[in-house]
């Protein structure tokens, strides 16, 4: 199981801190994963929008634990049904897919990139450079690469896809796993 290719995201910057975060965790292709869904207001409705998807590195508790400080004033409730429903949609295969409400809190540099990276195809890569002069920053790499590094919903908003000018592969997760990532999606 993996992310259906063509999925559309909309990207909703909170305001605040969520009151609640709903969790749960998926087994794909690449390893278990930590979802975090949160209320939404879209249109006059509330709707759950993904607000962490992170790799699980070595346990579910590490993991949970660092969703825990990342969102320390959020009540957390495991909902597996909620993780279900959202996990079909983000890795059902239709052609005609559905948008996936993203919701992100970063400062406006952060959300700037963050923009610019779900615009990136599959199977495309850009340095950290050429993303600094896609968000009108090119004197500020470092920014940029900080503000790739702290991404909370990986895969969805592609970081994978950033690599550096030297061809280093970094990656919160390992670059063994960013190598096999790009590598899928290069040959899908």
């Amino acid at each position: 199981m993996w992310v259906n290719q063509h999925l559309r995201m909309s990207l909703t910057p909170l305001q605040k801190i969520p009151a609640i975060i709903k969790y749960g965790f998926i087994n794909t292709k690449f390893g278990r994963i930590l979802i975090g869904l949160t209320p939404i207001q879209k249109a006059g409705k509330s709707c759950d929008a993904i607000c962490l998807l992170n790799f699980v590195q070595n346990d579910d508790d590490e993991s949970f634990e660092e969703m825990r400080q990342r969102w320390p004033k959020a009540e957390l409730k495991q909902d597996a049904v909620a993780i279900e429903m959202c996990s079909k949609v983000v890795f059902d295969e239709k052609e005609n897919a559905a948008v996936i409400d993203i919701a992100i809190r970063g400062t406006d540099l952060q959300l700037s990139v963050w923009n610019e990276l779900v615009k990136l195809k599959s199977g495309s890569t850009c340095t950290y450079s050429e993303l600094a002069e896609l968000v009108d920053r090119p004197k500020a790499v470092r920014a940029v690469a900080s503000a790739v590094a702290r991404n909370p919903v990986t895969i969805l908003i592609p970081c994978h896809r950033i690599v550096s000018k030297n061809g280093a592969l970094k990656y919160h997760w390992g670059a063994e796993l960013k190598s096999a990532l790009l590598d899928y999606e290069a040959f899908t």
